[in-house]
């Protein structure tokens, strides 16, 4: 039975073919190259037929059909196969076609004719691969591209995403801190104000919008506002300053305002962004400061003239000993027979200029002993230096401390206040004098000298050969209520320091070399 079986025919499908065919069959069409053959053959098969078809209603073959079968092939099966179906063109051709019919022998008189064919042929299988490889390169170039923008419009719409998604964030952000905080446009105008700052000015993001933002900056405060910020989009520098910001009942309180840029890698700024800092209250605090310090430098002045009651007396004594010593000699002119008119009248002028020099000296004094508010002019610190050693020189001199100065005459001119920085080289010098006192020395000699300070500038140095102190209290000297006086309070530094600071300038101290200190400040020329 096994035999039998073994020997019976497989069975066929609805093709005529028997499985084992049907599986070779698609296992040859599986394969590219033997797919090419097919495809050479089915096209080439199909020319020749409607070729020999066709040949019964003309005189001359349609060969054309063949390139059609070449082309077809070549573009579909690839170049191999282009060129298998050439040679089963040429054999079909050759065979059916060119005289003598019905044999692969080519005559002479037809060797050109199909010559001609074969290189035609080959020309177009060339030509239809090529163009096929080009059109499949292309589509590949076309897949990819679509592959890439793809890839980049989900990578652009991830991008957006994250980028509203922090923007919200942002927004978020600037609404919940408690600041103030606003946006501007590369050209510097305001194009965002966060909630906090549209609720203090009680305006919305319309109102302040550009140019319009200005109209809540005080009116004295608008044009240095102005020149700092066109300035920092100038220079792409950050900007900041203080300014007073009218609130919503139209009070003003003062800010300090701070903006930087944001910029690309190339430089190019693409906003700013800035805060605003109510300050108010710490401007209040400085100003009850800068009170407590006036009321301190007055309270040091009168101690200080306290101190110096004896050259004081002695300043103002010898002008009016004077106006009465001339006195009594115009009257002794006068009682003279004849009263001698002339040295009357000389003796009477310099009654007046002694009395004109008192006054002067009384001037200086209640200047000194004046309680009002610093008040900037234009003046010669070798002239304040020259007034106070009128004053101290007697002081010195009972003490046997001789005051030296070494004025640069070509000294500059500075913007200050006089009654403060004669206050503070007063206190320079008494504290010099002060030192000189407990020195075991014999030579004790102050100097003041005055120098211009580069670029712009003065400085005044004062300088004794007392004691010195030690490098490691060289600033707790300036600090309140320090002192190295049994009798001191530590508030003359401290108060000098102030008002140098206030004149832009800096006041320090370090040990004189040869013995001693030196104390010196700075005073730039406009404060």
């Amino acid at each position: 039975m096994h035999s039998i079986e073994s020997a019976a025919p497989a069975a066929r499908n609805e093709h005529g073919r028997s499985s084992i065919e049907d599986a070779l069959w698609r296992r040859a069409l599986a394969n590219p190259l033997a797919r090419g053959y097919v495809i050479a053959l089915f096209f080439v098969a199909s020319a020749l037929l409607v070729t020999l078809f066709l040949q019964r209603f003309f005189q001359y073959p349609f060969l054309f059909l063949f390139f059609a079968a070449v082309m077809a092939t070549a573009w579909f099966g690839g170049t191999g196969a282009g060129f298998f179906a050439v040679l089963l063109s040429t054999i079909a051709v050759d065979y059916f076609f060119v005289p003598p019919f019905h044999s692969f022998a080519v005559n002479a008189t037809d060797g050109a004719y199909f010559l001609a064919f074969v290189v035609c042929a080959v020309a177009a299988s060339w030509v239809s691969s090529s163009k096929k490889k080009d059109q499949a390169q292309l589509q590949e170039a076309r897949d990819r591209l679509e592959v890439r923008v793809a890839e980049r419009t989900a990578a652009l719409e991830r991008s957006n995403a994250e980028l509203r998604q922090r923007e919200q964030q942002l927004i978020l952000l600037t609404e919940v801190i408690p600041q103030q905080i606003w946006r501007g446009a590369a050209d510097g105008s305001i194009d965002y104000c966060n909630q906090r700052l549209l609720d203090y000015v009680g305006r919305t993001m319309k109102e302040v919008r550009g140019e319009r933002f200005m109209e809540i900056i005080h009116p004295e405060d608008r044009g240095s506002l102005r020149q700092s910020w066109e300035r920092a989009l100038s220079s792409s520098l950050p900007f900041e300053g203080e300014f007073r910001v009218c609130g919503a009942g139209g009070q003003y309180r003062s800010f300090f305002t701070r903006g930087v840029p944001l910029q690309e890698a190339t430089g190019n700024i693409l906003s700013w962004y800035g805060t605003n800092t109510d300050i108010e209250e710490l401007k209040s605090a400085e100003r009850a400061l800068m009170r407590t310090q006036a009321e301190l430098a007055y309270l040091s002045r009168v101690l200080t003239m306290g101190e110096l009651t004896a050259s004081i007396a002695h300043e103002v004594n010898q002008p009016l000993t004077a106006v009465v010593a001339f006195g009594n000699a115009c009257l002794e002119w006068l009682s003279a027979d004849p009263p001698n008119l002339e040295e009357a009248r000389l003796a009477a002028g310099r009654i007046i200029k002694d009395g004109a020099r008192a006054g002067a000296i009384i001037a200086r004094i209640r200047a000194l002993f004046q309680k009002e508010r610093a008040a900037k002019s234009q003046l010669d610190m070798n002239d304040v230096i020259q007034e106070l050693i009128v004053f101290l020189r007697h002081e010195a001199t009972r003490h046997r401390i001789s005051i030296q100065t070494d004025l640069d005459p070509g000294l500059s001119q500075i913007k200050g206040d006089r009654v403060q920085l004669q206050q503070v080289v007063l206190n320079l010098i008494m504290n010099a004098i002060d030192a000189l006192l407990e020195a075991a020395t014999c030579q004790k000699e102050v100097l003041v000298r005055s120098r211009n300070e580069n670029p712009t500038g003065i400085r005044i140095v004062v300088e004794d050969s007392g004691a010195g102190f030690s490098p490691e209290i060289a600033e707790k000297i300036f600090n309140p209520f320090f002192t190295t006086k049994s009798e001191g309070i530590g508030m003359g530094l401290s108060i000098s320091r102030s008002i140098v600071e206030s004149h832009q300038g800096r006041l320090w101290a370090v040990p004189r070399p040869s013995g001693g200190s030196i104390f010196q400040f700075t005073i730039p020329e406009e404060t």
